[in-house]
């Protein structure tokens, strides 16, 4: 299984998820609607009422149930969209400071800077749940941009490197599969199912503060039965929802964490790592993640925990055990080896996620990281704006003396360092630079924000035309920024056949072709395009503003046509048997585009 493959199956879900919550929303409020119906009537009858009264206020409390429940989903998936620092926050973590001198924070940190420049993934800002002793971790967020990976304190305490690498992994495919969005989106129908029960437990706590004076007038006594009887009624029917909404919970989750396991296993190419650290979960009394929230983002987490009623039912993971024997079916089952095995890379599942193009290269990813380290860090907003500016001047000294925009002292000693130690950059170093600065400049102020976007435009525009690399720049703070700021929707999906998008396809391949300058570049294009496809290629010229437009609109297309027109940019790019930089930058701005996350060290010649 590939991540398209991946990406189309969660895309199948979510749209069953919907399905799924609209039924449970049905079933609750027909069992709101009854049940009302039936005590208002028994209680009528006592009384010697009218009884179509009663119907007319079953009715009404049918009809307000069934916008509180969307109406609490709509609250949360308004709380969500600012990213997944919402979840780590509910779930009582910290943000990891990158400048921490903590040893087992710092490992952390790199680990997950590691695996982020081995998938192509902007790094993610990294939390702490300091409370937690359990192992358990999670990843949070609508997209990539604005994702958070979390960890309990125990993760850092009881794992070694290999295992806690192993769980990052997992956390990352849930990043890429398409996975962490649609656990998002759960989180929000979850809470609107949870609102009837919370408003029954609401009521029915606020009567612990209300006293019913005795007197001959039962009025007042009867007025604290019906609101007792409402309250019971609305949490009585809203557990029914929340029952509901585990099963949901539950059932989505399951299968995507085996998923998640064979691609941890794909990318450390170390099954020992993530099978260790489950076995140590099974080894370990059973601990409960204490956050109060855990319950509605248990299928967040690397384990689950497990309910006492219905546990087969409810679960959103699947049993540890067999978790640990589709990773090592040699296991023979005994957790009194747990912490003795060596790391050994053994034999690949053939069925583990990998890669549009190769393996996730751990190793490659780690050499890249520890050159990068000796030539510095970037662990405040200055540093990286500075680092952004000197990668866009290219080689003009001139604009590093006199800036085009003002600097502070800070800045311009960054600016200085930096400007030096790019020259001598590849592609995909400076790409891994970029993607490694992006949680630094999360951090700015929404003002910050804008004036920093509107320097950049100055800077790339000095010399009055825009290189590859300033564009694919330019192209990767807008998307992975934008989210971090702004609101972004879930772009749909519209395309599924290649001749709606032909167009913005040929303007993609005639930029693609321009760098290697060979003269039969196109014409070789367009006859492979014409084998794969069953069509003729449309003319085009290699056009930047074009470019842009041409890919928000292949943005829109299904996973399998995506995956069949970045394969063609691949084929594109090895027309000559190598890969300039330029080839490299447009290629990786285009898989970054489409939302597939491009290693770096998968595009370099």
């Amino acid at each position: 299984m590939n991540f398209f493959t991946a990406q189309e199956q969660a895309r199948r879900r979510t749209k069953w998820l919907v399905l799924w919550f609209a039924l449970a929303t049905a079933g609750t409020v027909v069992s709101l609607y009854l049940i009302t119906g039936l005590l208002i009537d028994w209680y009528a009858a006592l009384r010697g009422d009218d009884i179509a009264v009663g119907h007319e206020l079953s009715w009404w409390t049918a009809a307000i149930g069934s916008l509180v429940i969307p109406a609490g989903s709509a609250y949360k998936f308004m709380q969500l969209s600012q990213g997944g620092g919402v979840v780590a926050r509910d779930l009582g973590a910290r943000r990891v400071h990158p400048l921490t001198q903590d040893f087992s924070e710092r490992q952390l940190l790199n680990v997950v800077e590691e695996m982020a420049i081995a998938s192509g993934v902007p790094v993610p800002e990294v939390w702490i749940m300091d409370e937690e002793l359990s192992i358990n971790a999670f990843a949070a967020g609508t997209e990539p941009s604005n994702a958070v990976v979390g960890v309990s304190r125990g993760c850092l305490k009881k794992l070694t490197r290999a295992e806690l690498q192993g769980v990052i992994a997992h956390e990352f495919s849930h990043i890429l599969n398409g996975d962490m969005c649609m656990n998002m989106r759960l989180i929000g129908w979850v809470f609107g199912l949870l609102m009837i029960a919370m408003a029954g437990r609401g009521i029915l706590s606020s009567l612990r503060h209300v006293r019913v004076r005795s007197s001959g007038d039962n009025k007042s006594g009867n007025g604290y039965l019906i609101i007792i009887v409402a309250g019971a009624v609305l949490w009585l029917v809203g557990s029914l929802g929340v029952f509901f909404a585990r099963i949901i919970q539950a059932a989505v989750s399951r299968q995507r964490e085996y998923l998640a396991d064979a691609s941890a296993v794909q990318f450390t190419r170390d099954p020992s790592g993530i099978a260790g650290a489950l076995k140590k979960i099974a080894r370990l009394p059973q601990q409960r993640v204490l956050s109060p929230h855990a319950s509605e983002a248990a299928h967040l987490l690397f384990h689950g925990p497990v309910g006492f009623l219905f546990p087969g039912l409810l679960a959103t993971h699947p049993p540890l055990i067999k978790r640990i024997h589709a990773i090592d079916p040699s296991w023979d089952g005994d957790l009194r080896k747990v912490g003795t095995e060596e790391s050994s890379e053994r034999a690949l599942d053939g069925n583990a996620l990998v890669a549009p193009f190769s393996s996730l290269d751990l190793c490659q990813a780690g050499a890249l990281r520890q050159s990068m380290t000796k030539q510095g860090a970037v662990s405040t907003v200055a540093q990286a704006k500075a680092l952004m500016f000197s990668l866009v001047a290219g080689d003009s000294k001139a604009l590093v003396v006199q800036p085009v925009t003002a600097l502070d002292a800070e800045e311009q000693a960054a600016l200085d360092y930096w400007w030096l130690r790019s020259r001598g950059m590849n592609s995909a170093e400076k790409i891994a630079w970029m993607d490694l600065a992006i949680p630094t400049l999360r951090q700015m102020s929404p003002e910050e924000y804008r004036q920093f976007r509107e320097d950049l435009q100055k800077w790339t525009m000095n010399d009055g035309q825009v290189s590859i690399f300033e564009w694919m720049l330019h192209h990767a703070i807008n998307r992975h920024l934008l989210g971090a700021f702004e609101r972004m929707d879930v772009v749909p999906v519209r395309w599924h056949d290649i001749a709606p998008v032909e167009d913005a396809v040929a303007v993609l391949l005639a930029c693609l072709c321009q760098p290697s300058g060979q003269a039969s570049a196109w014409s070789q294009c367009a006859q492979e395009y014409q084998q794969r496809f069953g069509r003729a290629l449309p003319h085009a010229v290699a056009d930047f503003q074009q470019l842009q437009e041409s890919l928000w609109v292949l943005e829109q297309a299904s996973p399998d046509l995506k995956n069949r027109l970045l394969d063609l940019c691949r084929w594109v790019t090895l027309l000559d048997g190598t890969q300039c930089n330029g080839e490299r930058e447009i290629l990786r701005a285009t898989a970054d585009a489409i939302g597939v996350m491009l290693p770096p060290t998968s595009v370099r010649g």
